[in-house]
């Protein structure tokens, strides 16, 4: 934030946009980010709605407005953002999950932490907190792809790789990028497959697809495409496609097919149901469950494009996983 603005109560609002989000853990993680930060209640108040739209012109048009024509109830609380009961259920998962200062160990890396050889391509322009109210949005499903105007600026090649994950309107404009495959590659690294000459299983040809392929292949990765209902088509991957069996396998794809190698991560997630202790043993059982991906692609918004300037700041992979399960845990004793 400025000299000039120092001192003023600003706002984030946050969105995840796109059908059918009820289900979505991504308001779940941007509160236990900034509550990781200090961010939430200080000098900024955090306002989060679930913009149920079929088309990124609508989920815009929510960033312009400030606010949706039918609000939707959250899956994890049975009630709408802003309301009393969500309000003060977040809350309590949020106290729940800041007592974990340090992370279960079986959730510790068995790698190096992934660092991006290839940094966003537009990232030294990012402004940082010039201006005090933001707005901070996720895409997933139906919207991944449809962003398509130059009046956006993309940080990245993720449009035109069609693969948009994440937005920022910082008071003057809107940024844009995709996450998906830095995410990818954190995972794997975290479980000791740096991309750097591993070679990718690749199951399935969309969004999040084309953006790990474009990521794996940037960091020094080789892909063996294993088919999907969708073709991953041509792109900046194709030299780094192989023939070769692969090391670790990421599934974009409905089901659970089998696969032999060392790390298979499904890159959906669906409710998880029992005690912590149970919670923890599923998450780092194979095949890895999607919340490690999810975690893994929200740090990555944080650090190139919605905070930079705090990237030193946030929490390791392991220990908003661990954060996100305990909050999961807590909030499930009030469904």
């Amino acid at each position: 934030m400025s000299e000039s603005n120092r001192g003023i109560m600003g706002e984030i609002r946050y969105g995840i946009a796109g059908s059918p989000i009820r289900h979505s853990l991504s308001p779940l993680l941007l509160s236990l980010v900034c509550d990781h930060l200090h961010l939430s209640g200080r000098s900024t108040t955090l306002k989060i709605e679930l913009v149920n739209v079929p088309s990124i012109s609508d989920a815009l048009a929510w960033g312009y407005a400030g606010s949706v024509p039918n609000p939707q109830e959250w899956d994890l609380t049975q009630a709408v953002f802003g309301t009393f009961r969500t309000t003060a259920l977040l809350d309590k998962a949020v106290a729940a999950a800041r007592a974990v200062k340090i992370p279960a160990a079986a959730l510790a890396p068995k790698g190096e932490v992934f660092v991006g050889a290839v940094p966003p391509k537009h990232a030294q322009n990012l402004p940082t907190r010039m201006f005090e109210n933001e707005i901070w949005m996720n895409l997933t499903s139906p919207l991944k792809h449809q962003l398509d105007s130059e009046a956006v600026i993309c940080i990245d090649s993720s449009r035109e790789i069609k693969s948009i994950n994440t937005l920022r309107w910082d008071g003057k404009g809107w940024w844009s990028a995709g996450f998906d495959g830095l995410g990818i590659c954190g995972v794997m690294t975290h479980h000791g497959f740096h991309p750097r000459g591993t070679v990718l299983g690749l199951l399935g040809g969309g969004g999040a697809a084309r953006s790990t392929a474009l990521a794996w292949s940037q960091n020094g990765g080789l892909i063996h495409l294993l088919g999907g209902k969708r073709e991953l088509g041509d792109g900046p991957w194709i030299d780094s496609l192989t023939s070769q069996e692969p090391d670790v396998v990421v599934n974009f794809e409905s089901g659970t097919p089998v696969f032999d190698v060392d790390v298979v991560l499904h890159a959906s997630y669906s409710n998880m149901e029992g005690a912590l202790d149970e919670r923890v043993d599923r998450i780092i059982a194979m095949p890895l469950d999607g919340r490690w991906l999810l975690v893994a692609q929200h740090l990555a918004c944080w650090k190139h494009l919605w905070a930079p300037e705090r990237k030193a700041d946030l929490p390791s992979l392991e220990l908003l996983l661990n954060r996100l399960i305990v909050a999961e845990t807590a909030l499930s004793e009030y469904a």
